[in-house]
């Protein structure tokens, strides 16, 4: 059983982290409607840096409350890019295209972005 400080900074995280994916997926969204033809992982490596500083400065002040060190938040950022750049490799190679494994790996990377953050960057 969670404490209820944790469940409502999982709350917060989800606020805070939906809208840094949002803004990644915008991102993403207007990147395919733009620039015909652009490689999905170009497309995925922008939306990360334009989501990058909505989603450090939110969950600084609104997640975890507390200063937390931008250069670990952009070593898990990067770690979790990494990540979720081989998961999109394996479903491209899998046969998808587009933005919906765009989106997959995305959502699949935010449990390891919640755990590393909590424990590691705002600890």
């Amino acid at each position: 059983m969670i404490s209820r400080d944790e469940f409502w900074r999982l709350v917060r995280f989800g606020f805070v982290g939906g809208g840094a994916t949002l803004v990644d997926l915008g991102t993403s969204f207007a990147l395919f409607h733009t620039w015909p033809g652009i490689s999905e992982h170009l497309v995925t490596t922008i939306a990360f840096a334009v989501a990058f500083w909505f989603s450090f400065f939110g969950h600084r002040y609104i997640t975890f409350q507390k200063q937390g060190a931008a250069s670990k938040f952009l070593l898990v950022a990067l770690f979790s890019l990494v990540v979720r750049n081989l998961i999109l490799s394996g479903l491209l190679w899998g046969g998808m295209a587009g933005l919906l494994p765009v989106v997959i790996a995305t959502l699949t990377v935010t449990i390891l972005t919640y755990v590393l953050s909590r424990i590691w960057v705002f600890a």
